[in-house]
């Protein structure tokens, strides 16, 4: 539950330690939960949360509430905070798409142009509209990007996003996880432009 406003976390994706691409240490984190919350204060500052080896989490670090938080009714008019289950895989990048993401962190024409295309990524080079360092709040070790989630709920559908489909109703929002692999601890913050 969010602390903030007392609705259930909405969990974005779930991704099992079992896939050795995540390098994750099944022993001590069977799975990693993306978790967020639209409907109170939690995008306006970093929220952290640590993975018990059960699956469960334990709030670290959530953004104090405050008066111009979205509210119970969420980011925009008609927003339930539900949607539908999906299943997903990961799809490694061609060679040619990992090349580029690699040259948009140097070239700030080529990363705003990739900003237009954005996809929901797990690893790899991914290009963030306004990236921050972030660090363990248990360890204080810088804690590595694990993923970029788009405002997208709905899949590759051609022809936009329905706003019943979509996390924020703003195209250009990003939701960012990093995971301390030591602590099994995720820190979330969102990036617009």
């Amino acid at each position: 539950m969010c602390p903030n406003c007392s609705k259930p976390l909405l969990r974005i994706l779930s991704l099992s330690a079992a896939d050795s691409r995540l390098d994750v240490d099944p022993e001590k984190t069977g799975v990693v939960h993306l978790l967020y919350c639209w409907t109170c204060s939690i995008p306006y500052g970093v929220f952290s949360y640590r993975i018990r080896q059960n699956g469960s989490v334990e709030l670290v670090e959530v953004p104090p509430a405050w008066e111009g938080q979205f509210g119970p009714a969420g980011p925009y008019d008609g927003y339930t905070g539900q949607y539908a289950l999906k299943r997903v895989g990961l799809i490694p990048l061609p060679e040619q798409e990992q090349t580029r993401q690699k040259s948009a962190q140097l070239d700030m024409d080529l990363a705003f142009e990739m900003l237009s295309e954005q996809k929901h990524q797990v690893g790899g080079f991914p290009v963030i509209a306004n990236s921050q360092d972030i660090t363990c709040p248990v360890c204080r070790k810088e804690s590595a990007l694990l993923s970029v989630i788009c405002d997208d709920a709905s899949g590759n559908e051609p022809g936009g996003v329905p706003p019943e489909e979509s996390f924020t109703d703003y195209s250009a929002v990003q939701m960012v996880f990093h995971f301390c692999r030591d602590c099994s601890v995720v820190s979330a913050y969102h990036s617009g432009d």
